[in-house]
């Protein structure tokens, strides 16, 4: 027996704004612009890509999160980033490094 969608009709004519709803779901403008802006700086940056990690070795992988986080750091240096900015920008890469002890 196939059930009802009793909300079909008012999915239908449902309208928002994509932009909206993720400035809702985050909390606020400026944090979607923060979270927006860093995660395209690390999506944009080869050095933080991800697609080959689950290929890698322990050692190479060690090595990689080693590569990664001095180029965050520099990049946090260079761009005179936020804490707050910092913080996102760790989030993007993604990888657990030894420098997680310090984002306490």
């Amino acid at each position: 027996m196939e059930g009802v969608d009793y909300l079909a009709d008012e999915r239908r004519k449902v309208e928002f704004d994509v932009d909206s709803m993720k400035i809702v779901w985050v909390g606020s403008k400026h944090v979607f612009d923060v979270v927006d802006r860093m995660s395209k700086l690390v999506a944009a940056d080869p050095v933080f890509r991800k697609d080959d990690r689950t290929m890698l070795s322990r050692k190479d992988l060690f090595t990689t999160s080693l590569k990664k986080s001095a180029h965050a750091f520099k990049r946090m240096n260079e761009l005179n980033l936020t804490y707050e900015e910092a913080t996102e920008l760790r989030f993007f890469v993604d990888e657990p490094t030894y420098t997680d002890l310090h984002w306490g």
